[in-house]
């Protein structure tokens, strides 16, 4: 006769979270279930340890895409007892932050010189075009490269700003 022995532990971690990375993720705490006469020992995969003590944690994960890991073991009167992993997936943004300004001013102040999409999507860039009043092109990139406003009068411009799944368009004014 064969006998399968199944053993639970005590340890709550065995479990899966996931995150994208469309902003700050936020220190997570982690918990396990307290013992007076157990020791507890932390290792996490990446990301920073901020608070540690005992049976609970605190980490900070990195903003990049990938799967990290969160682990515990105990020891008891010097023996290695309970295990416990946690996996956190971090994945990419489903969709691009970039934050347009409405305004740049290329006076030679070196405050807003010139214009560019800003934010976690602005290397997602794939074309940026600039159109007068009238509608002529006056500046395209196949990029976030910033448009300086040079030979350009004060005034108000039409943009164009694609990126791999969505379109940009709006007004953006010169001021000097």
């Amino acid at each position: 006769m064969r006998w399968i022995l199944l053993i639970l532990l005590p340890l709550q971690l065995l479990s899966q979270e996931t995150y994208t990375n469309c902003g700050e993720i936020l220190p997570q705490n982690y918990q396990v279930s307290y013992d007076v006469n157990k020791i507890y020992y932390w290792d996490i995969s990446e990301g920073e340890i901020i608070y540690q003590e005992g049976n609970s944690i605190t980490v900070q994960w990195p903003d990049s895409v990938g799967t990290y890991i969160i682990s515990v073991y105990t020891t008891r009167f010097g023996c290695e007892g309970d295990t416990s992993y946690h996996e956190v997936m971090v994945e990419d943004c489903p969709y691009v932050q970039i934050f347009i300004p409405n305004a740049f001013s290329p006076n030679g102040d070196n405050h807003n010189e010139t214009f560019y999409a800003h934010g976690l999507g602005s290397d997602k860039i794939k074309s940026m075009i600039i159109y007068n009043r009238w509608g002529q092109k006056i500046y395209e990139t196949l990029d976030n490269t910033p448009w300086d406003g040079a030979n350009c009068q004060i005034g108000i411009y039409t943009y164009s700003i694609k990126t791999h799944n969505q379109h940009y368009t709006g007004r953006v004014s010169l001021i000097k």
